[in-house]
């Protein structure tokens, strides 16, 4: 498979690749104006005595917070903020360590990397999948967006996926199909290439009712599809970071108008492979490291630390350490059932000499 610094991509092409991933033709299906994009949000309020500073939250969210790394921190300040996604890796000696204490060794000097992101596993809490049922449909969004431009081109590429679970009668699939391959809906731009080993990354999750223009806009492209699937994908493979900020106004717009639950939230976090990566942003980062990451909502984070000293990550689930392969399913059911989390595998690799030209 050719990565995209063999290819060569021009403005038109970024584009391209943005409408044919149908996001447009879904949204005229569904008749939405000019006001979905956010661009007349302040007559949208006046119009609709129903919004709420609540919804004016999430919509700032999209539109402002999710690019503004030090917005996190402050949000965590207020009582009714929304849980923030805290990322974990899962070493095999050490445990489960935040990011501040995976640590650098082994960590290469320089160099330009390759990155392969699986969703391997969503476990909902037994309240979270209450909350599933209550509201009718979710969204996974995940972005990864270079730190440095590629060769030849003057503007930093993204990577967006979203996986929107539309459960039958409130149902959510078994746990054994909660999963999530990002990559799939990248098509043959599955490996992110990040230039100087740095980049950020989000990860979003959200609950709304399928009446909402947001679930619409799925219930739409499974029609127009013909898709049974409880999970689809939708990706923005190589879109300018312009079209990602346009991608975020149309999220904001899109689900303003309904009640908005958060599992996890997150504004961009920079992480980085190489030392050079590291050292050329300042602020809070995290270190990208080949293995599986677990995410967990901030507000869970205390329980999830209390009870995961004894156990292991095994086959994309969290169970105790002498669990057969043939048990993982059933025994991760009954593990740390007050918490939701997400397990994430990354593949990061050097990327060949050859593959730059």
């Amino acid at each position: 498979m050719k990565d995209l610094a063999s290819m060569k991509l021009n403005r038109r092409d970024l584009i391209a690749s943005l409408s044919s991933a149908g996001v447009f033709s879904a949204m005229t299906s569904l008749g939405l104006s000019r006001d979905a994009f956010g661009q007349n949000s302040s007559s949208q309020d006046a119009a609709n005595p129903q919004s709420s500073e609540e919804h004016q939250t999430n919509y700032d969210f999209w539109n402002e917070n999710i690019r503004n790394p030090d917005a996190g921190a402050s949000r965590s300040i207020s009582p009714n903020a929304a849980p923030r996604a805290v990322c974990i890796y899962y070493d095999k000696g050490r445990g489960f360590v935040t990011g501040s204490d995976i640590g650098d060794v082994g960590l290469p000097d320089r160099g330009d990397l390759s990155v392969l992101i699986n969703v391997d596993h969503i476990r909902p809490s037994v309240g979270d999948q209450a909350r599933f049922a209550n509201l009718d449909g979710g969204s996974l969004r995940i972005d990864m967006q270079q730190a440095t431009p590629l060769p030849g081109l003057t503007e930093r590429l993204a990577w967006s996926s979203i996986a929107a679970f539309l459960p039958d009668k409130g149902k959510l699939p078994p746990l054994k199909d909660m999963t999530f391959d990002p990559g799939t809906t990248w098509g043959k731009l599955q490996t992110v290439p990040l230039p100087g080993g740095g980049g950020r990354w989000t990860w979003n999750f959200f609950l709304q009712h399928r009446k909402s223009r947001w679930m619409q806009l799925f219930d739409t492209i499974r029609s127009n599809t013909g898709l049974l699937a409880p999970i689809l994908g939708l990706g923005l493979p190589a879109i300018a970071i312009t079209a990602l900020n346009t991608v975020d106004k149309i999220v904001g717009g899109l689900t303003k108008d309904a009640n908005t639950e958060w599992l996890f939230q997150s504004s961009d976090t920079y992480v980085y492979a190489t030392k050079e990566a590291r050292d050329a942003f300042e602020g809070s980062k995290l270190r990208l490291k080949q293995g599986m990451y677990v995410i967990v909502p901030s507000d869970q984070i205390a329980s999830f630390s209390k009870q995961s000293a004894k156990l292991v990550v095994k086959d994309g689930l969290i169970v105790p350490p002498e669990t057969s392969s043939l048990d993982v399913i059933d025994a991760a059911q009954h593990t740390m059932t007050d918490v939701t989390y997400i397990t994430i595998g990354v593949t990061a690799k050097p990327r060949p000499a050859a593959s730059k030209s």
